[in-house]
């Protein structure tokens, strides 16, 4: 079997919007970026951390390096009490974003986890150096703060002057690492947290989510959306999580 070969056990699923059906990946090595739907997830089958956990941790990175736009769960048994806490922590140290049992429901879990903004700077500044390998970690760890500092700011010059850097040598760091510009971060940095809470908040109307994100109206957040992502939120909110959003958006800015 070749190195890159995905193990089994564990098992691999998808699941796609509705995220209410799991759908088994026969063969995992086959699976291409391509052929996963729009805010797609990955889940990886386990049935016990004794018997499948080093497999699992292998296959992790491996996976997360091939299909950046898919956020990482796991798909165990059904909910066995204080072992459970277990699973958290082992998937909780891997960066997998979600622990799915099989006697409830996915979509919950999957909107509790894949909306919470707590932990967005850190997970996307991660993200960042799987997505775009060999970035230099000066311009990755700037990406992450302005994710962090953006609900504080309006304008990127501002932003990094609290830094301690002008705005101008860091056009220059990010153009030369061939990624977009600290302005444009800032920009999606707003709109993935507006993202989050259409995502998280069903009955919230667009114009609330738009105004509470720093927008003018609901047309202005709409058109951003459109710009930076090239979707709606009508679309976006019928979805989980911002992964497949900034792999759009990195993808549309290098095209």
């Amino acid at each position: 079997m070749p190195e890159h070969a995905l193990l089994a056990p564990p098992m691999l699923f998808q699941l796609a919007p509705p995220y209410d059906r799991f759908d088994g990946v026969p063969d995992p090595d086959a699976l291409t970026p391509a052929a996963l739907p729009d805010a797609a997830l990955l889940a990886i089958g386990v049935t016990s951390p004794e018997e499948t956990w080093s497999e699992v941790a292998s296959l992790v990175p491996r996976l997360r390096a091939r299909f950046p736009a898919a956020p990482l769960v796991l798909r165990i048994g059904p909910r066995a009490g204080t072992g459970d806490l277990e699973w958290v922590r082992r998937a909780g140290a891997l960066r997998v974003r979600a622990v799915l049992f099989d006697d409830e429901p996915p979509r919950p879990a999957l909107r509790r986890a894949l909306t919470d903004a707590t932990t967005l700077p850190d997970d996307v500044e991660q993200w960042i150096t799987v997505r775009v390998p060999g970035l230099a970690p000066d311009v990755t760890r700037l990406a992450g703060e302005i994710v962090r500092l953006a609900p504080r700011f309006e304008g990127v010059g501002p932003l990094l002057d609290s830094l301690g850097h002008a705005e101008r040598t860091v056009r220059t760091w990010f153009r030369r690492a061939g990624v977009p510009g600290p302005g444009k971060w800032l920009a999606v940095a707003h709109a993935l947290r507006a993202v989050l809470r259409m995502q998280a908040e069903d009955g919230a109307s667009l114009l609330a989510l738009a105004v509470e994100g720093g927008y003018s109206d609901h047309s202005s957040l709409s058109r951003q959306c459109l710009r930076l992502f090239g979707v709606r939120p009508g679309t976006i909110r019928r979805t989980l999580g911002w992964e497949w959003l900034l792999d759009r958006w990195l993808r549309r800015a290098a095209g």
